[in-house]
């Protein structure tokens, strides 16, 4: 007996027509991302934040991938090229009737630490529990969908190494989300489409194959 059963296909292709979202979503990508000042990042509604991060660990991706600088040896030029350039203006202002250099006390606040690990811990627990519910088989065409993309995941990280896919997943996570933000109707018409084949052949595979693997029976016996 086919697993899916009950309503027909097209009653089945004009349900998910109507409500396929990316990942069945059901709120916008900016309170997925915590609708803060991080999700306000991510989107670029902070615009040379959202620039100047992109091109700092770019510019550090490129240090130590491409120049193959050391990770300590990195750090410590860095600080020495900022303390005398720091030391050279506070001395040069003394002279030249230069501004002195002001130092913040505080560059980072603590605020934005705490929000950003309260955003992540959220987001952690949010992407096991669906992978939990998916492993559960109750969505099988996400779940073989997730499969296959961990398996491509898994190949692509043969062939790069931590840093690289650090810096590849922080480049995603400051284009994707902005562009799937921009072409959301475009994305979910397509996810829909996917989704529908997926049911399609899922429902083909139970037919022919899943439906015919024999099952158990418990039967009564009488006691003689």
């Amino acid at each position: 007996m086919p697993i899916f059963t009950g309503s027909s296909d097209s009653e089945d292709e004009r349900t998910i027509h109507k409500t396929t979202k990316l990942f069945t979503r059901q709120r916008s990508i900016h309170s997925i991302f915590g609708g803060g000042k991080v999700a306000d990042i991510l989107l670029w509604r902070e615009p040379k934040i959202a620039a100047t991060l992109v091109i700092g660990v770019s510019l550090l991706w490129f240090l130590m991938e491409v120049v193959e600088y050391n990770f300590i040896t990195l750090i410590c030029h860095a600080s020495m090229t900022s303390m005398l350039i720091f030391f050279i203006w506070s001395t040069a202002s003394d002279f030249l009737n230069w501004e002195r250099p002001i130092i913040p006390e505080v560059v980072l606040d603590e605020s934005s630490f705490k929000q950003l690990a309260r955003s992540f811990h959220v987001r952690f627990n949010q992407i096991l529990a669906k992978l939990l519910d998916i492993a559960c088989g109750r969505d099988p065409p996400l779940f073989f969908l997730t499969t296959i993309s961990l398996y491509i995941l898994s190949i692509i990280g043969t062939y790069f190494n931590f840093v690289n896919l650090l810096f590849i997943g922080f480049v995603s996570m400051h284009t994707l989300p902005v562009m799937y933000e921009m072409y959301e109707d475009d994305v979910d018409r397509v996810a829909g489409k996917l989704v529908r084949r997926m049911s399609k052949l899922y429902k083909k595979v139970d037919l022919n194959v899943l439906s015919k693997i024999p099952r158990g029976t418990v039967k009564n016996k009488k006691l003689t």
